[in-house]
């Protein structure tokens, strides 16, 4: 692995998108340091595509936290699923490519594991979104929210493998699809029974 060099510390705190950012630049900068061969093209479009694409989509979900107790959990949910779904659709093709190579799939864990890049890391910070909100009574104490993150997250991913792979028309907009999938998840708790 290709040493990067550090730069000057900054008085400003770094953002999660930044860091993120940082950590593709990172992989990208590795990736193509250590393998020159053409079959690893579709790694360095992806990992390129991940560089730019990547930070706005961790912004978004990072934001999350700051809207603990105060905006609406499902209007929340549904900003993270609309911005899944467009990360999605603007890597998945590019990403598909990488999966089909064996190699190509060992060189991406190798760039991606060290600097702890992954869907997994949106996962868990809409799991821990949850669990706030749960804290606070917003969302039903029965909910499994990593369960919920999942399923919310995976769905958004499903819905953009079956548009590329059927077409536009096979599901619903996304707009409800969004909102159907939020619905369903039902996390709001249960009203108190009138008296």
């Amino acid at each position: 692995m290709r040493p990067i060099p550090e730069s000057a510390p900054s008085s400003v705190p770094e953002s999660r998108a930044d860091m993120v950012r940082r950590r593709v630049v990172e992989a990208v900068s590795d990736a193509m340091y250590s393998v020159r061969h053409v079959e690893h093209g579709e790694l360095h479009l992806y990992l390129a595509l991940l560089q730019d694409r990547l930070p706005i989509y961790v912004g978004t979900v990072t934001d999350l936290h700051a809207q603990v107790g105060q905006a609406d959990v499902r209007k929340n949910l549904m900003l993270v699923a609309e911005a899944t779904i467009g990360f999605y659709n603007e890597v998945l093709t590019a990403k598909a490519a990488v999966l089909a190579s064996p190699a190509q799939l060992v060189r991406l864990r190798e760039v991606m594991l060290p600097r702890q890049l992954g869907p997994h890391q949106a996962e868990q910070a809409v799991a821990a979104y949850l669990r706030q909100e749960q804290e606070l009574g917003r969302v039903a104490a029965d909910v499994e929210t990593s369960g919920a993150a999942r399923l919310l997250l995976g769905a958004c991913l499903n819905y953009v493998f079956t548009v590329l792979l059927l077409g536009d028309d096979i599901l619903p907009p996304r707009e409800e699809y969004v909102a159907d999938l939020v619905q369903a998840l039902r996390l709001p708790p249960d009203p108190d029974p009138a008296p």
